[in-house]
């Protein structure tokens, strides 16, 4: 606990109590069966693995040097790459589970699916892109194009 004060410096707040009240918080929601608690993505769930919405490769891995890895295609991801193009690093990798980029919305397809945030605020880089959303709460396939549209614009 020494090292956290002398880490966080002078702070107008109690940052031991503060750490305390988020610790008692999170240990309400651990629960004693830990990872048990998941359910196996094997036999009837084996399918909930795959991709539905690509067809599956084979290739050998990929065994090479990066400078930067990105862990992740969503927004944050897609934010980070175009930051980080921003910046100059042009030697960057997305590293996504899914088939293209997205994230949520990659994944996220029934009918209707759409943000209750407004776009105008929930979509990232609107600016930079030159693009307008459609909608004042635009609907999964233009929020998953929009996505398409940044990794695009830098090279992602």
């Amino acid at each position: 606990m020494a090292d956290d004060a002398a880490a966080i410096g002078s702070l107008d707040f109690d940052a031991q109590a503060l750490k305390a009240k988020y610790r008692a918080e999170r240990d309400k929601r651990v629960r004693a069966d830990g990872n048990n608690q998941y359910v196996n993505m094997a036999g009837e769930f084996a399918h909930y693995i795959e991709d539905p919405y690509v067809e599956r490769v084979e290739r050998a891995p990929i065994s090479d040097h990066t400078d930067v890895i990105v862990i992740g295609g969503g927004f944050g991801g897609l934010l980070a790459g175009a930051k980080l193009r921003d910046a100059g690093v042009t030697d960057i990798r997305l590293i996504e589970k899914g088939g293209d980029f997205g994230g949520t919305w990659y994944w996220n397809r029934y009918p209707g699916a759409a943000c209750d945030i407004e776009s105008y605020i929930y979509l990232p880089l609107l600016e930079e892109t030159g693009y307008m959303p459609v909608e004042k709460y635009s609907r999964a396939p233009e929020i998953l194009e929009h996505s398409r549209r940044i990794a695009r614009q830098y090279g992602l």
